[in-house]
């Protein structure tokens, strides 16, 4: 019987072309792994995420790059590798030296050969930091500010509305580019610009992130 859904089974030429779309990209981070999930290609959006000089990160491990890290999406790794279907976790924590908390969205999806095996795989990376922490800065005033209690409460809600809806869109955005459904959604001038739409929303969300919280200075001590 023939294969009921050939979508699954990804190429490399696919992911070369996009990770060349993708060295535009400001906002979305894009990785190519191989089946020992080494790296062997990134976009500038990654490089500016770990601080470091893009030949640095070829033929390591995400351990090796990003510290302990590493173990919030290696159970990923393994499960794509394993299951052949994609998979996505939420990475909390510092990158290197750096004394900020970060947060990011992963987005992790198979490669496959032409015998249908995992040959290796594929990597969004979506730095969430600004929504994460603008909503914990909302909470507090909302919970600690006497004159602004209930305005911070009412755009707090529909703030964390927007952020969720954000989120549930990104992960749609990310799977379709990731699968595309058709073989002309795979043609260049196709995924380029999903690839470009989505950069767009990502920095239109930061953008409404920090003119919500501009709304609402942390009062002085």
């Amino acid at each position: 019987m023939g294969d009921r859904n050939p979508r699954r089974f990804e190429n490399l030429d696919y992911m070369k072309e996009l990770l060349v779309a993708g060295v535009r990209a400001s906002n979305l981070g894009i990785i190519l792994l191989d089946s020992q999930t080494r790296w062997e290609s990134l976009n500038a959006a990654i490089t500016r995420e770990t601080r470091i000089p893009v030949e640095q990160h070829i033929g390591k491990s995400t351990r090796e790059i990003v510290g302990e890290l590493a173990r919030q999406i290696e159970p990923t790794y393994e499960k794509v590798l394993r299951t052949g279907k994609p998979g996505s976790a939420w990475i909390v924590g510092h990158v290197r030296d750096t004394p900020e908390i970060g947060y990011w969205f992963d987005y992790c999806f198979p490669i496959f050969d032409k015998s249908r095996r995992v040959q290796q795989l594929g990597l969004f990376v979506v730095n969430v930091t600004a929504e994460r922490t603008s909503t914990e800065i909302l909470k507090a005033l909302a919970t600690n500010s006497k004159v602004r209690m209930a305005q911070a409460a009412g755009i707090l809600e529909r703030f964390d509305q927007s952020v969720r809806a954000y989120h549930s869109h990104l992960r749609m955005s990310l799977c379709k580019l990731a699968c595309p459904s058709t073989e002309a959604a795979r043609r260049a001038d196709g995924f380029r610009l999903s690839l470009e739409h989505l950069d767009d929303d990502i920095r239109l969300m930061q953008e409404l992130i920090y003119a919500v919280i501009a709304q609402f200075p942390v009062p002085e001590c």
